[in-house]
């Protein structure tokens, strides 16, 4: 697994020294900590994708499980939080409605597209990384935050392609316009 960019925007002390001083009552070292899970040592599980929000302080990991079965494909999502509370569940990505789903659900379902040859990282994983972001920008501005809140992933993608359409971004929209056809059934 590759782990790129951590630390990025802060690339001089003045920076985060401003940054400690923007949210109160915790310096940039404590918002900063995150730990990036894997599959559990000696679980037979491997590991198809693996992300951590230094900002929540949350990890969530998407396996393939010993018994995995490609026709039909269901994975196992581990979920942690700051305080290192795991939530297991297991992802039928025939059944994920990205117009109606959590983020262990879109994660599974991305990655699951990657695996299957569909869409290459770029295209199907990270492309869900971003619109997340987009998301928790969207709830933590309301004051809420959840991994297993429903959301509408078509409407997030939709939101974005119109942004990158009123900045003239073109190849922008059109990357963002085939993730959205991977989202649509």
């Amino acid at each position: 697994m590759n782990v790129n960019g951590i630390g990025a925007g802060y690339p001089a002390a003045g920076e985060t020294r401003r940054t400690e001083r923007n949210v109160a009552g915790r310096n940039f070292a404590e918002q900063a900590i995150a730990t990036l899970h894997g599959a559990e040592e000696g679980s037979g599980d491997i590991a198809i994708g693996s992300w951590a929000d230094v900002v929540s302080g949350s990890s969530i990991s998407v396996c393939k499980t010993q018994d995995f079965d490609a026709a039909n494909p269901v994975y196992k999502v581990k979920t942690w939080d700051r305080s290192g509370n795991v939530t297991e569940q297991m992802v039928d990505v025939s059944k994920v409605d990205p117009e109606n789903c959590d983020t262990a659900e879109m994660y599974a379902y991305t990655a699951h597209l990657k695996e299957s040859g569909k869409g290459s990282f770029e295209d199907t994983v990270l492309k869900a990384a971003v619109a997340k972001a987009v998301k928790n920008a969207g709830q933590r501005s309301a004051g809420t935050w959840s991994f297993s809140e429903k959301t509408d992933w078509v409407k997030i993608v939709n939101d974005i392609m119109q942004s990158e359409y009123q900045y003239g971004d073109w190849k922008g929209y059109m990357e963002w316009k085939k993730f959205l056809g991977f989202l649509e059934k």
